[in-house]
């Protein structure tokens, strides 16, 4: 494991780090579920608000939302559009998890070096928000790890106040073959997020391998995005099947296989 720490002393701190949203408004920590609307309509943000801040952090042009219920039964947005999943608080607009899936690892090479992937981290964090950045120099110390979860390799670079053993403020993961940013957590509004590292590629293969049936091809394969006694789970929901003598695109044998995402652990959930 690679591991290095670089402070920002040049900057003065001039701001207490407060969660941000991507229509540019500071706002407080307090994750109280807000009092319901004298009309009975929902105290937060629409969809298609949530949709523009999470299109905007991810830096892409459009995004669709579902509403997911989160810890507590809070709601969370689920803004999806080609290979990108954001999360979005419901009430604060925070954008609090972007995860590029075709860009997540799929293998242990690692050609890049730590200081590529704090310079991608670092950039990623800039194109949020600039003022962001120059809060999170002065304030905090980055530091980057080198994880190999599952036979796959990234770079797990963190902002953290104060001492190293505190909980991070922001996480950035890059993949550690191409020094390129596939997933971004902002951990000041909820603390308990995952932060995967096995993609699609290397979960299809973890799920086919734990079916053990030969022939098996892969139908479908979803990232999903589910909380557990309060604790954030993302997984691979991956289809498999054995296309027939006949017809290649009809299947038969099904499977329904779980790979976690941040472990590789894979689950057979239906065979």
């Amino acid at each position: 494991m690679k591991r290095i720490g670089l402070g920002f002393a040049c900057m003065a701190l001039l701001l207490v780090l407060l969660p941000f949203t991507a229509s540019g408004c500071w706002i407080s920590c307090a994750c109280a579920t807000p009092p319901p609307q004298p009309d009975g309509t929902f105290p937060g943000i629409t969809d298609t608000e949530a949709a523009s801040d999470a299109a905007r952090v991810a830096g892409v042009p459009l995004m669709t939302t579902a509403m997911i219920g989160g810890p507590d039964g809070e709601p969370f947005y689920k803004a999806t559009a080609t290979g990108t999943v954001a999360l979005v608080d419901g009430y604060s607009g925070t954008v609090i998890e972007v995860m590029f899936e075709d860009k997540m690892p799929s293998d242990a090479t690692g050609s890049a070096s730590t200081a590529q992937a704090l310079a991608a981290a670092t950039a990623f964090i800039d194109a949020v928000d600039p003022s962001l950045l120059r809060n999170l120099a002065s304030g905090t110390t980055p530091t980057v790890d080198l994880i190999r979860p599952a036979g796959v390799a990234a770079y797990d670079v963190k902002w953290t106040e104060g001492s190293p053993d505190n909980a991070p403020t922001f996480e950035v993961m890059a993949n550690a073959s191409t020094g390129s940013v596939f997933a971004y957590i902002d951990r000041r509004v909820y603390t308990r997020l995952a932060a995967p590292v096995v993609g699609r590629d290397r979960a299809t293969q973890l799920a086919i391998a734990a079916l053990g049936v030969p022939g098996e091809t892969v139908t479908s394969a979803e990232l999903m995005i589910e909380f557990v006694a309060e604790i954030q789970q993302l997984a691979w929901q991956v289809g498999l099947g054995v296309p027939t003598a006949t017809q290649a695109d009809v299947f038969e044998h099904g499977a329904l296989i779980r790979v976690d995402a941040v472990t590789g652990e894979a689950t057979i959930v239906k065979s």
